[in-house]
């Protein structure tokens, strides 16, 4: 074959747009311990999608899920490798839709990618699956990634993991990797081909802050950095660092997919580019919270003697990072804060806990300092003027869930991210790289939908299509819009589906209606064909 005709086709192999890859992310904590041991025929649970599509042989992206505030989740969270299918979809149907399949290590790196090392690729940074989309990933799920995209992903695992490469020759063909060693765009914006020096290297280390005593006492941070794009106005911004820089710990309010947790993050990763804290940890509040969670407990060592184990909140004073939680008032926080209630007004306390070592009860203290830290000697946690508690809270789940005591609300600013105006989602809508057709989808589901739609659901809905067209309709209402409408009134669903069902075909049509069957236990069935809007009121 001469080259003119073996370059056809390669590029006959690089334009199959209906060639893709899947991502696979699990938080179970067996599955993920098989898989960083690299066991073969790892069974992989709780899946239920795309079971039609996947083959055996085919290239799987694994990732890493899990809340890193739990104690079983002893692993970094991220990319972690890629494996190979080898076993189609079986047990099909258990527990509901889900099905089971089978997976080979074909590679692993060092150390997990979090989203944060794709934020400099133009066609990565927002893949779906890779980093989390949403705050309740269940244990198991699987995503499709387009070509081009899965081309980037590889791009950014050898920019960091050189040595990667020989492995990635052994999974991909030919002319995929050729594809990977050609140009990708980064967000500089410039193309670089592979090899070739780029600002990436000193964008990465500028962005990254050595653990150092010398902090700096102002949070001074870069409000775009925060914002990050999100559609926003940025007055609440630099109300959240005003109020840092007078000492108070916030509490970030909003109606759901407005970003509060992505701004929350946002702004703690500032606190440590900018060298006012040594880092973050995120964790999410749920109802069986108790002190053992958040402040520790005893727990028997390898020794069989009962031994003081902190929890999430004593871990983040002695890493010196701020704390964020997710979901505040999911659990019944005076009640679960314990000791740390009285701390947040400046107080020193002593925990009914002793440390075996020094025999001395444990306490938490604050000082004049910047940096938190835990003096062994002493058996004392040191609370630094650095150190804060963020948090999270749905305005629409603030009547339904636990209530915050008037005393602890006062230790807390409240800082409202509202959901942006119609014509400001629309306009989000109308710069997005979706077909025509499928914005006015969208738009007409934003219009339609009984409860205010924030940015980032409306973000999560024009990524799902882009990468699914028409096709993922009736998906992306099942996992992004209709999960929103939990706790209206029936009549309220039936007319939003009344209104949107048109720009479905049959086939979603069924699978929406039995969805709401499931997740509301209404019969859509029997829903009234009418004109009067006051029957749905």
């Amino acid at each position: 074959m001469n080259q003119i005709s073996l370059l056809e086709e390669e590029e006959n192999t690089i334009d199959n747009e209906y060639e893709t890859y899947y991502s696979i992310r699990t938080k179970d904590p067996i599955t993920v311990q098989k898989i960083l041991d690299r066991e073969s025929r790892i069974v992989v649970e709780g899946i239920n999608l795309f079971e039609d599509a996947i083959a055996i042989e085919q290239p799987v992206f694994i990732v890493l899920g899990g809340d890193k505030g739990k104690s079983e989740v002893f692993w970094e969270t991220g990319l972690i490798g890629i494996g190979r299918i080898v076993r189609m979809p079986f047990d099909s149907g258990y527990a509901g839709r889900n099905y089971r399949i089978e997976i080979d290590i074909e590679l692993l790196m060092n150390e997990p990618m979090s989203r944060h090392d794709f934020l400099h690729y133009a066609n990565a940074y927002n893949v779906i699956g890779i980093g989390p989309m949403t705050k309740w990933e269940p244990n198991q799920a699987i995503s499709r990634i387009e070509r081009s995209k899965t081309i980037t992903l590889v791009r950014a695992m050898l920019d960091k993991y050189s040595e990667l490469e020989e492995g990635m020759r052994e999974i991909f063909d030919q002319s995929f990797m050729a594809n990977v060693m050609g140009e990708n765009q980064y967000l500089i914006p410039q193309s670089y081909r592979y090899g070739e020096e780029t600002p990436l290297v000193e964008a990465q280390e500028n962005d990254m802050v050595i653990d150092s005593p010398q902090l700096t006492d102002i949070y001074e941070p870069d409000i775009a950095r925060v914002a990050n794009g999100m559609l926003m106005d940025h007055t609440a911004l630099f109300a959240f660092k005003n109020n840092i820089n007078i000492g108070s710990h916030i509490l970030i309010t909003g109606p759901p997919g407005t970003g509060k947790t992505t701004i929350a993050e946002n702004a703690a990763s500032e606190a440590k580019r900018k060298a006012y804290i040594n880092g973050y940890i995120v964790t999410t509040a749920t109802a069986d919270w108790s002190t053992f969670e958040t402040i520790g407990g005893y727990m028997p060592n390898h020794e069989g003697k009962l031994e003081f184990e902190e929890g999430i909140f004593l871990k983040s004073i002695r890493e010196n990072k701020w704390i964020i939680i997710d979901e505040f008032n999911r659990a019944e926080i005076d009640k679960a804060f314990g000791q740390i209630f009285t701390s947040l007004s400046g107080k020193n306390v002593e925990l009914p806990y002793k440390d075996l070592t020094t025999k001395k009860n444990i306490s938490i203290k604050s000082y004049d300092g910047l940096k938190s830290y835990y003096d062994s000697s002493i058996a004392t946690y040191w609370i630094g003027k650095n150190w804060r508690v963020v948090g999270t809270m749905n305005t629409f789940d603030k009547n339904s869930l636990f209530e915050m005591s008037f005393a602890l609300m006062r230790r807390f600013k409240f800082i409202n991210i509202p959901v942006p105006s119609l014509d400001q989602l629309n306009l989000l809508i109308e710069n997005s790289d979706i077909e025509q057709e499928d914005k006015t989808f969208v738009k007409k589901v934003l219009e339609q939908s009984p409860k205010s739609l924030g940015p980032a659901i409306i973000l999560d809905i024009l990524v799902y299509l882009e990468i699914s067209g028409e096709n993922g309709r009736a998906e992306v209402l099942c996992s992004s819009v209709l999960p929103q409408f939990e706790g209206l009134v029936l009549n309220q669903i039936e007319r939003f589906y009344r209104k949107i069902q048109t720009y479905l075909t049959m086939p979603q049509r069924n699978m929406v209606i039995q969805y709401i069957r499931d997740f509301f236990d209404l019969d859509l069935n029997t829903y009234k064909e009418t004109e009067d809007e006051s029957y749905y009121d």
